[in-house]
């Protein structure tokens, strides 16, 4: 087999991200090192260029769907694999950062909700299960939603919640391309779920909405009045 011919400059440039990290490399140099490992035998530049020219930021090439992944050309099966579980393993890494630390402020919340959503596009209905100091134990995608629904699998919440020995959870979901501002149907979600999990003996202290650019706290914003026993 002929060599690479593009070794000797992935050499470099992996030497350079070793010996100095990313701090010097530019948004296009670091798509590139990162393709290095999904294209073994092209040139990475221009892809990485077009990349950056389709999505505008390191972020958004991270964030992107499948499809408009493959829709750029020289994206192969292998690189957009690559993206999509950096993106999952980023999400797991979070949560499993974050096991035992406390949610116990508006603040904690939201900033907890903020990076286990930093890469999705899809919108994802997620709980966090706390221990009876609301110190995280475990954290499950409930549900994908839409724009317009948040769904909540009650059956499924209550079987990871009873799984770990938690009765007290915070709610959450995303809109990646938009504000976090609560819909009426987030609202009346809420409104209708807490009694109803009250009942089964697990306590919703919070629904966590994240958006493109923001967070908010249905509990800060009044949705939970009237509904304390």
């Amino acid at each position: 087999m002929a060599d690479n011919p593009h070794d000797g400059h992935r050499r470099r440039v992996r030497e350079r991200f070793i010996r100095a990290g990313l701090d010097a490399f530019q948004e296009h140099e670091k798509l590139e090192l990162l393709l290095f490992h999904a294209i073994p035998r092209a040139d990475t530049n221009p892809l990485a260029h077009a990349l950056l020219e389709r999505f505008g930021s390191v972020h958004s090439v991270l964030s992107a769907s499948p499809t408009a992944l493959k829709a750029v050309p020289g994206m192969t099966e292998n690189a957009v694999v690559m993206l999509l579980f950096l993106r999952k393993l980023y999400s797991e890494a979070e949560a499993d950062r974050m096991h035992g630390c406390p949610l116990d402020s508006f603040v904690r919340s939201k900033a907890f909700f903020q990076q286990l959503y930093a890469f999705e596009e899809r919108e994802l209905v997620t709980a966090a299960f706390l221990d009876d100091k609301l110190c995280l134990i475990g954290c499950t995608q409930l549900s994908e939603g839409t724009a317009t629904r948040v769904t909540i699998p009650e059956t499924l919440l209550s079987e990871r919640a009873f799984a770990l020995h938690s009765n007290t959870v915070i709610i959450a979901h995303n809109h990646p391309k938009g504000s976090a501002h609560p819909s009426k149907e987030d609202i009346s979600v809420t409104r209708l779920i807490v009694p109803r999990l009250r009942s089964i003996q697990i306590e919703l202290v919070d629904h966590i909405i994240i958006g493109e650019h923001d967070a908010v706290s249905l509990r800060e914003r009044g949705v939970f009045m009237g509904l304390e026993e």
